[in-house]
């Protein structure tokens, strides 16, 4: 009697597991080898675009730079050039867009389908004024609050992109440096004291990691510590960001924090919010696979819009972690 209830549960088992399969149909359409180009235009950098080529869906071969593509720039339907190849799949032209205008790339190839995109540089918003104020986090250590405040253009639908860097100086030890000091001149000697080694001091730059709890901040962008959002619950108000930075992210005594609100056109916010979900999903292996948004015909990429408001503000503090070796 036991040895008959098993033998059925088995066979149940096998056809429950036959009868849960799932077919996975492949459009071959969409697994054809296209033209990925991404470029994203800013009015005070030259254009530069990156062409490589997608791979199939089973390939995990690395990503392959196209070095003899053909691309060329439009301003509407004026002909501005066509693009140099630098390397590692970059192209460049010694031409600076302008915000409000219209432009056009068109990237051909002999081995893949033309592809082509368009895109608009959308207007500056400014920042009204930023502002710090020091706490104290629940284990004591010093927390700097950041407060940025902005005006949103109203009647349009606006896209934004919020990026923090600190710049500061570290005095850097070089063996390779050799002083010279006259100690004492005299009518027939001069005595000199040469040191092996020294010090100097050397500037740099480079993305500040934030937190925020601020609900107005859609997606953290992983790439640059950045966060997306839009003016969907601020239409034409002003409206005040909140970030916060923690002490150990501060590396010399005096550091210069940069606040950089970029407007962002539609087509790259869509981009840069659907690249985080993907990332998001792509360690989780329950979670339903998102699609990165693209607006490149034929092909795959980005062809986005974008303009920068900088400001900044001074942190001083004796934070100690200025002397490297």
């Amino acid at each position: 009697m036991n040895k008959t209830i098993i033998l059925s549960t088995i066979i149940g088992l096998i056809f429950l597991s036959i009868a849960c399969e799932k077919v996975i149909e492949i459009d071959l359409e969409d697994a054809k080898i296209r033209i990925v180009a991404n470029s994203i235009l800013e009015p005070d950098s030259i254009v530069r675009v990156n062409v490589t080529r997608s791979r199939h869906i089973l390939d995990n071969a690395a990503i392959i730079p196209l070095s003899d593509a053909i691309v060329k720039l439009y301003e509407a339907d004026n002909y501005i050039g066509t693009l140099n190849y630098i390397s590692q799949g970059n192209y460049e032209i010694n031409y600076y867009p302008e915000i409000g205008k219209e432009y056009r790339i068109e990237v051909l190839h002999n081995d893949f389908d033309d592809v082509f995109s368009k895109t608009i540089i959308p207007p500056v918003v400014k920042l009204n004024y930023i502002d710090t104020v020091k706490s104290f986090n629940q284990d004591g250590y010093e927390v700097y609050n950041f407060y940025a405040n902005f005006t949103d253009p109203g009647a349009i639908n606006n896209y934004y992109y919020l990026k923090m860097k600190n710049r500061y100086k570290i005095e850097v030890y070089d063996e390779n440096i050799i002083t010279i000091d006259t100690l004492y001149v005299g009518p027939d000697t001069t005595i000199v004291n040469i040191t092996q080694g020294g010090t100097y001091y050397k500037s740099l730059e480079e993305s500040l990691y934030y937190q925020s709890d601020d609900l107005i901040f859609e997606e953290y962008h992983p790439g640059s510590n950045g966060q997306i959002f839009s003016d969907e619950i601020i239409d034409g108000k002003s409206y005040t960001l909140k970030t916060s930075v923690q002490h150990w992210s501060f590396y010399a005594d005096t550091n210069t924090v940069i606040i950089e609100l970029y407007a962002i056109n539609k087509e790259l916010y869509q981009y840069l919010i659907s690249y985080s979900k993907h990332n998001e999903a792509s360690g989780d292996p329950f979670a339903e696979p998102i699609n990165v948004f693209t607006n490149i015909e034929n092909g795959i990429g980005i062809f986005g819009g974008s303009s920068i408001y900088r400001d900044s503000i001074k942190i001083i503090g004796n934070f100690g972690y200025n002397y490297w070796k």
